[in-house]
C-alpha cells in the first residue's frame, strides 16, 4: 500500500464524529470492549455503532476478535484500538511527490 493510499484510507475512517467518538472511548477504556459497551457508554444504538466500527475495521484504526461463551451457542465480538499512527504535513507531502 502505498503512503497515500494508508493516510487516505485512515482519514476516511477517522471521518465521522462517532467514529472519533469510538477511537476516543477505546483509547480511555484501555481494554476490549463489546459492541455493546460501546454503544452504551456513546448512548447510540447497536446497529450504528455496528456499521461504524466495522469502516473503522476496514481502516486498520480498530481490531477485533470473537470469544465464544462457553456452554453457551452464541460468540461476542470485542473491539480494541489497532497499532495506527498518522503523521501527515506538507513537507512530508512534499517528500513522498519527490518520490
Amino acid at each position: 500500500m502505498t503512503f497515500v493510499e494508508n493516510v487516505s484510507q485512515k482519514l476516511k475512517a477517522l471521518a465521522h464524529p462517532v467514529r472519533l467518538r469510538i477511537v476516543m472511548l477505546l483509547a480511555k477504556e484501555g481494554e476490549d470492549m463489546y459492541l455493546n459497551q460501546i454503544a452504551n457508554k456513546l448512548e447510540i444504538n447497536r446497529a450504528l455503532a455496528k456499521i461504524h466500527l466495522k469502516k473503522l475495521e476496514r481502516g486498520n484504526i480498530v481490531k477485533s476478535r470473537i470469544v465464544l461463551l462457553d456452554g453457551e451457542a452464541r460468540a461476542l465480538r470485542y473491539y480494541s484500538l489497532g497499532d495506527f499512527d498518522i503523521h501527515i504535513s506538507p513537507e512530508l507531502l512534499k517528500q513522498e511527490a519527490e518520490k
